[in-house]
């Protein structure tokens, strides 16, 4: 298992850590380079994510088989812009997608391996995948 994760706030990557110890591995990081910070940055991410931008993503390339763990925040009901490009590059297929929410689930779940919603305040890993 390989894991992944995007972050704004720090919720995603600790959650993205709990996996990657578990299966006795690292968690790497998948970046765009923006400041997400703050609440401009709260709704900057809002309207990239709402409208399906996509940004250039940075990140360590997965292994070319087996599964993808991949932890992110829905933003706007959907996936972060640098998000959206990991999928399409790696591929719906093979990615055990774990998106985290306060309140709401991820829209679109559509062709990967698994969804798993980790939805209010206190989150933790999720025990099987």
């Amino acid at each position: 298992m390989q894991v992944y994760y995007f972050t704004r706030s720090g919720r995603s990557k600790g959650i993205a850590e709990q996996l990657a110890s578990h299966f006795h591995t690292q968690a790497e990081q998948i970046e765009d380079g923006v400041d997400w910070s703050g609440a401009g940055g709260y709704m900057k991410a809002g309207y990239f994510s709402a409208s399906g931008k996509s940004l250039p993503a940075t990140y360590h390339s997965p292994e070319p088989e087996g599964t993808v763990a991949l932890v992110f925040p829905v933003w706007a009901g959907t996936f972060p812009p640098a998000v959206r490009t990991f999928i399409d590059q790696v591929g719906r297929e093979r990615i055990v997608c774990i998106p985290t929410s306060l309140g709401s689930k991820l829209k679109d779940r559509d062709g990967f391996a698994r969804v798993i919603d980790l939805v209010g305040k206190t989150i933790s890993a999720p025990e099987e995948l």
